[in-house]
């Protein structure tokens, strides 16, 4: 039997994703366990590597099934520290899984949480838990508890939006900006090249194709906010 310690509740940033369609994966992508690992290693080796800089705490990834849960221990002071970690790690983490065809959706909170092995509680988890469950596309937003402490204007990692949500939003919130890094990796990779990947997500059964769709209309959005005004 495990004796009870009493430990200090940790404050942070804590992001929660899942890979969308994973029910039924393995009918379509036989290797599917392998690509989410390689996704996990790969995100964990980038937080590993954030390490020794202005926060004097590590970034944490953790996985279970097919959720993905990051955190990273911080104080409100050092919050804006931490949110550029988690939107450096986003930016990584969508792209590749887009490529690796398991997208992925999320959300990122900050607040009170507690962690033993794969056991997850506290405030910030229950709220991203929450969000991320309610996420309409493939990418990554603040919640409240995150949004309220976040300093417009000063990351471009996050970018102002309305995220899909199966329940309607009337707000805008901070927002992964990860179209830079997918565009990084190789010129080729355009609408087409999204499309031609979700294509092979099939079936793409009615609650897919809306996530789909909504995402595109982002990277339209976002590209056309980034184009120079036409004269």
């Amino acid at each position: 039997m495990i004796e009870e310690t009493k430990k200090p509740i940790k404050t942070g940033v804590v992001t929660f994703l899942d890979v969308l369609g994973w029910k039924g994966v393995y009918n379509r992508k036989t290797d599917a366990i392998i690509s989410l690992t390689n996704l996990v290693e790969g995100v964990s080796s980038l937080a590993t590597r954030q390490r020794g800089g202005k926060l004097n705490s590590d970034t944490l990834v953790k996985s279970i099934s097919d959720t993905i849960a990051i955190f990273t221990p911080c104080t409100e002071e050092e919050f804006s520290i931490a949110i550029d970690i988690h939107g450096l790690l986003c930016q990584w983490i969508i792209p590749h899984s887009i490529e690796a065809e398991i997208p992925v959706r999320g959300a990122t909170a900050f607040g009170e949480f507690e962690i033993k092995d794969s056991i997850f509680v506290g405030k910030a988890v229950d709220e991203a838990a929450s969000w991320h469950e309610q996420s309409d596309w493939i990418g990554v937003h603040l919640t409240p508890s995150a949004e309220y402490l976040f300093n417009v204007g000063s990351n471009p990692r996050w970018i102002e939006f309305t995220p899909p949500s199966k329940t309607p939003l009337k707000c805008k919130l901070h927002c992964v900006n990860w179209i830079p890094n997918w565009q990084d990796e190789t010129k080729d990779r355009d609408i087409e090249y999204i499309k031609e990947k979700f294509r092979r997500l099939g079936p793409i059964v009615p609650e897919l194709a809306g996530k789909f769709a909504n995402t595109l209309q982002f990277i339209k959005d976002i590209k056309a906010k980034n184009s120079p005004d036409e004269t």
